[in-house]
């Protein structure tokens, strides 16, 4: 008998009705891109992560490197994160134009060492990139309490983790921005790729929105930007599987 690593047709199989119907609802609206389903969804997922804010963008390495950008950060600038992540958390560091410092996870939980980010700070250090990795949260207060000190952005990487929990702590409270990936394979996949950035900034939120569509604000007015974009049919997947992340 094969055993298939990954539920994605058993999860569709188990909500058809439920998918069909949403992506039906974009099909029939013309509106395929920043609609209003995507506009919908960024609601839905604000809500549910107890964010004033949600932007749906291309990817979760998207999402880590427009957040980067967005807070002022680039070239000669250091981010300190988990040498245990997956690459694309670098990535995104190196592609904002900055130098990734790479530093040890805690013995038991194997999320980020606030002792290890202690030790890495420089004075050219900006900020610190925490991944929530193994359904669990890195240790928030120890990190927003280092970044205080030193005068730090956070950037919480929950690509692995959407739904965690810390003991006196939700995702987002202790940060400045929360970056999430869609790729199929992670907790809330959609069938395809995307990603989001949650955040309780207006100024971030607002950035990051021009920034994902080529600097623009309002039709025909463009600036410096990029074309990193949830579109509607995925934003309409998202939508129907948020309802039953918690089953899964």
């Amino acid at each position: 008998m094969k055993v298939p690593f990954y539920g994605h047709v058993r999860q569709y199989q188990n909500i058809k009705g439920e998918i069909d119907a949403k992506m039906d609802e974009v099909l029939m609206s013309g509106q395929y891109v920043q609609g209003p389903m995507l506009k919908k969804f960024e609601e839905e997922l604000a809500a549910y992560s107890g964010s004033k804010y949600a932007i749906g963008v291309g990817n979760g390495t998207d999402a880590i490197w427009l957040s980067i950008m967005t807070l002022g950060l680039g070239e000669g600038d250091e981010i300190i994160t988990n040498a245990n992540t997956f690459f694309a958390t670098a990535e995104a560091i190196w592609v904002a134009g900055c130098t990734a410092v790479l530093v040890d996870c805690d013995e038991k939980s194997r999320c980020i060492d606030p002792n290890a980010i202690r030790k890495a700070i420089t004075r050219r250090t900006k900020g610190i990139i925490p991944v929530h990795l193994y359904g669990q949260c890195a240790p928030m207060r120890e990190i927003r309490k280092i970044a205080d000190e030193y005068g730090l952005f956070v950037i919480e990487d929950n690509a692995q983790a959407i739904d965690a929990r810390g003991d006196d702590f939700k995702i987002g409270e202790l940060s400045d921005t929360v970056t999430t990936s869609f790729i199929i394979q992670k907790n809330l996949g959609t069938f395809g790729d995307g990603g989001a950035v949650t955040t309780n900034h207006q100024h971030v939120n607002d950035k990051i929105r021009k920034l994902r569509n080529h600097g623009s604000s309002k039709r025909d007015v463009h600036s410096f930007g990029f074309n990193s974009r949830l579109d509607d049919l995925h934003a309409a997947i998202l939508s129907a599987k948020l309802k039953h992340i918690g089953e899964w």
